[in-house]
């Protein structure tokens, strides 16, 4: 077993900052920077595709992560965080949020399709990245950091203090669906 004193988790949906900001940390921090995609993509841990991306083999994927990381201070990304790492295994897991509105105009940017966006969008107002994290980690290992309009930079000198106890840590503030006026509007994400 590792020292959850070596590793700080990054997690959210797609299009929240992860990568961004979980270098910028490491960076800020010295540590090595890890992306699980990357790692699931380079060590060809993927068994197949859905409308969310791909699909990896989360065993393959935790004994390369675990072996990448072997000996080093480590701020590790992904919306698979949960399904790798055990609670004992990481220190700290900063959550990032982003407005749905916010979301959409980057998946379209990436060209993702009208499915793709619904369903990262939808995923992101429910906080299922979220609930997951707090699921696995629990409620003192946890903050949620939203990243609308923000600099990268900002964010991860931020999840650095609260992880530091400098700031107190938050979790649950994040509501999207208060974004909503009328259902209608909520109703093109969810169709």
């Amino acid at each position: 077993m590792r020292d959850s004193q070596d590793v700080i988790g990054i997690t959210g949906n797609p299009g929240t900052g992860k990568k961004t900001v979980g270098s910028l940390i490491a960076k800020l921090l010295d540590w090595d920077f890890l992306d699980l995609n990357q790692i699931a993509i380079e060590k060809d841990a993927i068994i197949g595709e859905d409308e969310h991306g791909f699909i990896a083999d989360l065993n393959l994927l935790r004994k390369y992560a675990r072996k990448a990381m072997k000996g080093k201070k480590v701020v590790v990304a992904g919306h698979l965080l949960p399904s790798i790492f055990s609670k004992r295994e990481i220190r700290f897991v900063a959550i990032l949020r982003c407005s749905p509105f916010e979301l959409e105009r980057r998946f379209k940017s990436r060209n993702y399709s009208v499915e793709k966006i619904k369903n990262n969008v939808a995923s992101e107002i429910l906080g299922v990245c979220a609930y997951e994290a707090l699921k696995r980690f629990g409620k003192d290992k946890v903050a949620e950091f939203d990243t609308t309009g923000r600099d990268a930079k900002d964010v991860a000198e931020e999840i650095i203090k609260v992880m530091k106890g400098e700031y107190p840590k938050r979790v649950g503030f994040v509501d999207w669906l208060s974004l909503f006026e009328k259902a209608e509007e909520l109703g093109r994400f969810f169709e």
